[in-house]
C-alpha cells in the first residue's frame, strides 16, 4: 500500500511540474539542460566513463527505482563496469523548470532498456532529475525514478483467453483471415501468428469478412522511431473497393497506432505545435464515417484523446484490447481504458491492419464475434 501512495504522490508530482513546464518552453536555458541530459545519456548508453564524468556534479545522489542509491564515484563504477549495462535510454517527454537561476528540475517519463547479471528487461519510468549550474555549465545533481507498474489486461484480453480460446469463442487470426487490398506481395509478411509489414506502401490489409459486434485483442510494435500504423474498424466495402497504393481506406474508424517518436519528427518537420494528435492510443474517424469522441477529444473536435498514457516506445511490444458493439468503441492501452467514441456510422465493416510508411508488426491477433 505505501509502494502504490508513494507511486502515485510521485505520479502527481511529475504531472504538475510537465504542466509548468510549459510555461518555461520558451526558456533558452531549457535548451542547454536537454543537451547536457542528452549528454549524459549518450555517455551512458555507451559505457563511457570518461565522457560521463564531466556531467556529474560532485554531489551526486542517483536513486534508483529499487530503492539503491549511487554517489558520483560508484556511478561511474557502474558504467561500463560490465554488470550492468544502459543498452537504451528513450526519454519520451521531458519538462525543464527553473526554481532558482543556478538549479533546473527536468521531469518526465523514459524507457529503458538493461541488461543485467546477463539479461535484459525494458521498463518505462517516470522521474525527476535536478541540475545545478556549476562553474557556467549545467552538473546532474540528483535522480529519482519510479517504475510504471505492470498493468493487468482486461477481462477477454490475451491473458485471460485460457487454454482453449475457441471454447471462448475467441479466434487467432492469421494469414488466411486477411487479404491484400493495396499493398505490394512483399509489403505483409506472416510467420505464424506474426505479421511484420515494411509501411511500403502506404494502404491496409482487410479481415476476409465484414465485423458487427466484437472484440479485439493485440499486439503491435514500431520498428523505428516515429513510427506510423493503425487500426480501422468497421471500414465499409465501398471504402476500399479499388483503393490504388498510397492511398488508406476512404472510411471506417482508425485505432491509432503511433511511436512517441513521432511527435518530435513532426514538430521539427512543421515548425508546428504537435496539440492535434497523441502518440498513446487517439480514435478518430476517417472519410465517410462518422463517431461521438468521448473527452477529452483534439482541438477540432474530432478524435478521442487518451485520458492516459500508457504506450510504449520502439522497440518494446505494445498490447491493444478493443470493444466495438452497437457502435460504440473502447479502447485500451497495456490494460488501461483512455479512449473511445459512441454513434459510430457504419458501425459494420471491415477490420483492417495499416502500412503507414515505417515498419510494424503485429502478434497474438485474437478475434470473438459478439451478437
Amino acid at each position: 500500500m505505501r509502494d502504490r501512495f508513494q507511486f502515485r504522490l510521485f505520479t502527481v508530482i511529475c504531472v504538475l511540474l510537465l504542466v509548468t513546464a510549459e510555461a518555461a518552453a520558451a526558456d533558452p536555458r531549457v535548451a542547454d539542460v536537454l543537451a547536457a541530459d542528452d549528454a549524459r545519456i549518450a555517455a551512458m548508453t555507451a559505457g563511457d566513463r570518461q565522457a560521463l564524468a564531466p556531467w556529474l556534479s560532485a554531489d551526486l545522489r542517483y536513486s534508483h527505482s529499487n530503492g539503491l542509491v549511487d554517489t558520483r564515484d560508484s556511478l561511474l563504477a557502474l558504467i561500463g563496469g560490465g554488470k550492468t549495462r544502459y543498452v537504451a535510454y528513450r526519454p519520451a517527454e521531458r519538462g525543464v523548470t527553473f526554481p532558482s537561476a543556478t538549479v533546473a528540475v527536468e521531469h518526465g517519463r523514459a524507457e529503458l532498456v538493461i541488461e543485467k547479471d546477463g539479461g535484459q528487461f525494458e521498463a518505462t519510468f517516470l522521474f525527476l532529475a535536478v541540475w545545478r549550474l556549476e562553474d557556467g555549465n549545467w552538473r546532474f545533481l540528483q535522480w529519482q525514478s519510479a517504475r510504471l507498474p505492470a498493468a493487468d489486461l482486461p477481462p477477454g484480453a490475451v491473458q485471460a483467453l485460457g487454454d482453449d480460446p475457441a471454447g471462448e469463442g475467441w479466434q487467432q487470426l492469421g494469414v488466411t483471415d486477411f487479404e491484400n487490398v493495396n499493398g505490394e506481395p512483399g509489403t505483409w509478411t506472416w510467420t505464424g501468428g506474426q505479421v511484420h509489414c515494411t509501411g511500403k506502401p502506404i494502404g491496409v490489409i482487410r479481415s476476409r469478412q465484414p465485423l458487427t459486434n466484437f472484440e479485439l485483442s493485440l499486439e503491435w510494435r514500431h520498428l523505428s522511431a516515429g513510427g506510423n500504423s493503425g487500426v480501422f474498424l468497421w471500414a465499409p466495402p465501398e471504402a476500399l473497393a479499388d483503393l490504388p497504393p498510397g492511398k488508406l481506406p476512404r472510411g471506417g474508424i482508425e485505432v491509432q497506432v503511433l511511436d512517441h517518436g513521432y511527435t518530435q519528427q513532426y514538430e521539427k518537420r512543421s515548425g508546428k505545435k504537435a496539440d492535434w494528435f497523441t502518440t498513446d492510443g487517439d480514435i478518430f474517424p476517417v472519410g465517410t464515417s462518422t463517431m461521438k469522441p468521448f473527452p477529452p477529444v483534439s482541438p477540432n473536435g474530432q478524435r478521442s484523446f487518451p485520458s492516459a498514457r500508457h504506450s510504449r516506445g520502439t522497440p518494446a511490444w505494445n498490447h491493444y484490447y478493443v470493444r466495438a458493439v452497437n457502435g460504440e468503441v473502447r479502447l485500451w492501452v497495456n490494460g488501461h481504458e483512455v479512449s473511445g467514441g459512441s454513434n459510430c456510422t457504419p458501425a459494420t465493416g471491415h477490420l483492417c491492419l495499416e502500412s503507414e510508411g515505417a515498419p510494424v508488426e503485429f502478434r497474438q491477433i485474437f478475434l470473438r464475434k459478439l451478437p
